[in-house]
This record gives structure tokens, sequence and C-alpha cells, in this order.
């Protein structure tokens, strides 16, 4: 068997859901998801390189406990940098990078950062279909 047969795509596109566990969606009924770069991708491999560089400078630094606020900093920075889109919605008047980096680090909305974490970790969302 050639292994490489079982190589993952690089991204995936996850459909959101509110709060309450229904499928979110625009005024016409469309879903809204987010598109992301998957752990098989270089896109992925250089955010998670970001992420573990800033948890050690700060553990270079003598830093003994993150702060939630500074760990909650570093998450949307990653998730961030492996988000392509959002799709059927906007974050206010910001957009690309800086727009997703925001949403995720509001609180208010962050069923929607832990839904795009938890289905980056999961190899099986990437699986050719």
């Amino acid at each position: 068997m050639d292994i490489s047969t079982l190589a993952v795509k690089e991204t995936t596109i996850v459909e959101l859901e509110g709060p309450n566990g229904e499928r979110l969606t625009d005024e016409h009924g469309n879903p809204l998801s987010i598109t992301i770069y998957g752990p098989g991708s270089k896109q992925y491999q250089k955010a998670q390189g970001a992420r573990n560089r800033a948890i050690l400078e700060f553990v270079r630094r003598g830093g003994k406990k993150m702060s939630d606020e500074k760990q909650h900093q570093i998450d949307a920075e990653f998730l961030a940098a492996c988000t392509i889109s959002f799709n059927g919605f906007t974050y206010r008047d910001l957009s690309g990078p800086e727009m997703f980096r925001e949403a995720y680090l509001d609180p208010s909305i962050g069923f929607i950062a832990e839904q795009v974490n938890r289905a980056i970790g999961d190899w099986a969302n990437f699986t050719q279909e």
C-alpha cells in the first residue's frame, strides 16, 4: 500500500453553529462558514511554528504561567493565520487577517473560535472525499 494515498486535503470548510447548537445562516438561509487551512498544509505548519515560538519566548523571558488574555491572543493569532475566509458574514468593518483575529478575540462570539479550534485539530475534517 502506498501510504501517500491517505494524504489529507490542505483546507476544509467549517459550517458554524450558534451557541444553541443551531446551524447559523444568513438572511437567505445560506450557511455561515469559515474556510481554514489544516494540519497537512504549509500555512498551518507556519502558524503552528509562530505559536510555539511565542510560547517559548514567554518562557525564555521567565514567564511561569501565561495569563488567560495572552493565551487567548496567541490562539487567535494562530486561528487567524490558518483562516482563508469567512463565508457569508463579516466582522465589523474589518477585513482579512485583522478581521479574523479580532473576531476570534471577541469573547461575545467565542463559540466561533471554539468551533474552528475544535475543527482544525481534527485530522478527519481534512480527509479526502
